[in-house]
């Protein structure tokens, strides 16, 4: 569990770090920060302690989220009863639907400034898109429609967390000797180059040199120790021999991630240095000078020694102690990048901006964005091509994740989601049937927003693994890399009791999202307006509206796997257009409306679920509130079914929990079952 702290702490701290003197002060300026973390975490101790001791003798898995399994059937919706919007025939139903939404744990729609969501007029509401989003999620689960739209065709990308001996193996990993004394860890089949980019298309350049010795196998780069270049410094210092690597002292400072100030302590089997507050990944061009094939033994500004190229540093790790030399570029010899593999870096990338941001120079890792523009970059060519900004290399997937849909719904055509939704393709498209409002605050439950408080809101990515895909007991974990690979189902977020105090890391100021929620008991109101639905149709929206009125709860907006955002979504009235009197010759009408009252809306639900039981018979199957995906579905919306919330809590990473984990992340009848059996 994340430890919390006071947002106006957080901001502080973070614009303490700004302002700080990075010179006299830099070590009394971190006592004094530390203190005033310490005195924050004090009060969370217990927390921590009690969090170690639940998880000491035991494996945890487990999410603030989980998955309801896709539908093994996509009901294929029947052409002929697909209408036009300008059908008047009465069978049809158009109308309005009231709705109010009460809020029963603090709840945030952001409005991109941390501040709740607002319409022109300066009420708060919550967005009408916001809304339809969560209710056509519900029409497709219970509408048992195609997801094949809603899944990314992309490669995924990994380094060595689950799949390290296979990464090692590919990327050639080895220890080779830097000198006579020192060895390094490094990837002998990735070779390095410059990336470039040539209108639309993004080519990687050659290097001069095309590999520096036969026993690196294909590294055409140079490995040069941080701490034999701080060790050099400091014996120059005392007057033993001369320091031939000042490019990396700037301004008087260093560049390195570390410091020379002291040499690398060594503690078992690896060294510490001194480190470099200042450090940002970085690459320079530069000249530099070699002894026999692989030894770079002096690198100063370009014209200095007689060699040229770029040196590369990249972002901050533990103990790192290296940086790169690369040979200058070959612009002769090229290799295209496929634009797939570029999408699919972009997405990474974009995934990771959050992590990237705790980097003073995030850009480092950036594609360049201007023709003819180069940068340093690492890659790996066998089957396909695999390239990043530095030598250990994040690889694509060998599956796309669409690869893991069940096969019934890919390109499934016409169905109830579509249908009433609206869709969009090469051979076919038609406009929504329904329509949502903003719902905007009641007045009477308006008590401003809460204080400001600061998380950092970490979303679920589907390179876990062992939470997004089905795994087989005992075996080795399914990755994306496996040709049985199966997708869990649609991600859902589970209900909390109450939501969690404020959960960031001061160190991790960069990457914590402020926001004020609204008090819990806030209501807000707002409209669906519906048009030429069938009569199943409406029954399928009012039942993804209702859900069980007795039972049911969702979540919406930020923070939702910290508990914020449960709300209850009640039905006020359902009005169907009187096409008699709407459209009379006679007579003038200004409410064309009738009203339906409870048990014509339940007749519209029973009809709905009448109409897919039929469909469901004759496939064999049981009947849709027996089916297994949608008690999972309703087990995640049950207010009385809430987990405790140690059970369905992020894996903490600062105790190696995540790190560690071999267990896959249980079911949802799992998740209630434990909880069952723990309140039992």
């Amino acid at each position: 569990m994340a430890e919390s702290w006071d947002a106006e702490e957080l901001k502080k701290k973070m614009m303490g770090n700004i302002i700080k003197d990075k010179h006299a002060d830099k070590k009394t300026g971190s006592k004094k920060e530390k203190m005033i973390g310490n005195s924050v975490k004090d009060k969370h101790a217990d927390k921590k302690t009690d969090s170690k001791k639940e998880n000491g003798n035991r494996k945890y898995a487990g999410a603030p989220y989980n998955f309801v399994p896709f539908p093994a059937n996509v009901y294929q919706y029947p052409q002929e009863k697909q209408v036009w919007h300008d059908d008047v025939s009465d069978g049809l139903f158009s109308g309005e639907i009231q709705y109010r939404i009460k809020a029963y744990t603090p709840v945030i729609i952001d409005d991109g400034k941390g501040k709740f969501y607002k319409t022109s007029r300066g009420e708060y509401a919550i967005p009408g898109s916001s809304i339809r989003g969560l209710i056509r999620s519900n029409v497709q689960i219970l509408g048992l429609s195609s997801f094949d739209k809603d899944i990314d065709d992309y490669s995924l990308m990994y380094r060595n967390v689950t799949l390290k001996e296979e990464y090692q193996e590919i990327l050639g990993a080895a220890q080779i000797p830097i000198d006579r004394k020192h060895r390094t860890g490094v990837l002998k089949n990735v070779k390095a180059g410059y990336v470039k980019k040539e209108g639309d298309r993004y080519v990687i350049c050659k290097t001069v040199k095309d590999k520096i010795d036969s026993r690196y196998g294909e590294m055409n780069y140079y490995v040069l120790s941080e701490r034999r270049i701080v060790h050099e410094y400091l014996e120059s210092q005392k007057g033993n021999g001369t320091f031939s690597y000042e490019f990396f002292i700037q301004n008087g400072k260093s560049i390195l991630q570390h410091t020379f100030e002291k040499d690398f302590e060594k503690k078992g089997r690896h060294y510490i240095g001194d480190k470099n507050e200042d450090y940002r990944p970085y690459f320079y061009q530069i000249s530099y000078d070699i002894a026999g094939k692989n030894q770079v033994t002096a690198v100063g500004k370009p014209g200095v020694y007689p060699c040229s190229g770029y040196v590369v540093s990249t972002g901050p790790m533990n103990e790192k102690k290296a940086v790169y030399i690369i040979p200058e570029i070959k612009e002769s010899e090229t290799i295209e990048i496929l634009p797939k593999d570029i999408d699919s870096f972009k997405i990474d990338l974009k995934k990771k901006e959050k992590m990237l941001g705790q980097l003073n120079g995030k850009e480092y890792f950036y594609l360049p964005e201007h023709e003819g523009e180069i940068k340093p970059v690492f890659y790996y060519k066998k089957d396909r091509l695999y390239f990043g900004f530095t030598p250990h290399l994040r690889l694509f997937y060998q599956n796309t994740i669409k690869k893991g849909l069940p096969d019934t719904h890919k390109d499934a055509g016409t169905d109830y989601c579509k249908a009433i939704f609206g869709c969009s393709s090469d051979n076919k498209s038609w406009k929504s049937k329904v329509y949502f409002s903003d719902a905007v605050i009641l007045p009477e439950t308006d008590t401003g927003e809460l204080s400001e408080r600061g998380m950092i809101l970490s979303e679920p990515k589907p390179s876990s693994c062992l939470d997004y895909l089905v795994q087989q007991e005992g075996e080795k974990p399914v990755t994306y890399n496996s040709s049985d690979m199966q997708l869990r189902g649609i991600k859902q977020y589970w209900l909390h009791e109450n939501e969690e105090p404020a959960a960031a890391d001061p160190d991790k100021v960069n990457v914590t999202v402020f926001f004020c929620p609204l008090k819990e008991g806030t209501s807000f109101q707002g409209t669906i307006r519906f048009k030429n639905m069938t009569e199943d149709e409406l029954g399928l929206l009012l039942w993804s509206i209702r859900l069980d009125p007795e039972r049911s709860m969702m979540n919406i907006g930020k923070a939702k796997p910290y508990g914020y955002g449960r709300i209850a979504l009640e039905l006020e009235y359902v009005k169907r257009l009187d096409k008699q009197k709407a459209y009379s010759l006679e007579r003038f009408e200004m409410n064309p409306f009738k009203k339906l009252d409870d048990d014509a809306v339940d007749s519209l639900i029973q009809t709905y679920q009448n109409h897919i039981n039929d469909y469901l018979k004759q496939h064999n199957m049981p009947k849709i509130e027996e089916l297994s995906f949608i008690q999972d579905f309703f087990s995640m919306k049950d207010n009385t079914k809430k987990p405790d919330a140690k059970m369905i809590r992020y894996m903490s990473i600062d105790n190696g929990e995540y790190q560690s984990r071999n267990k896959a992340l249980p079911s949802v009848k799992e998740i209630i079952s434990q909880n069952e059996n723990r309140n039992g």
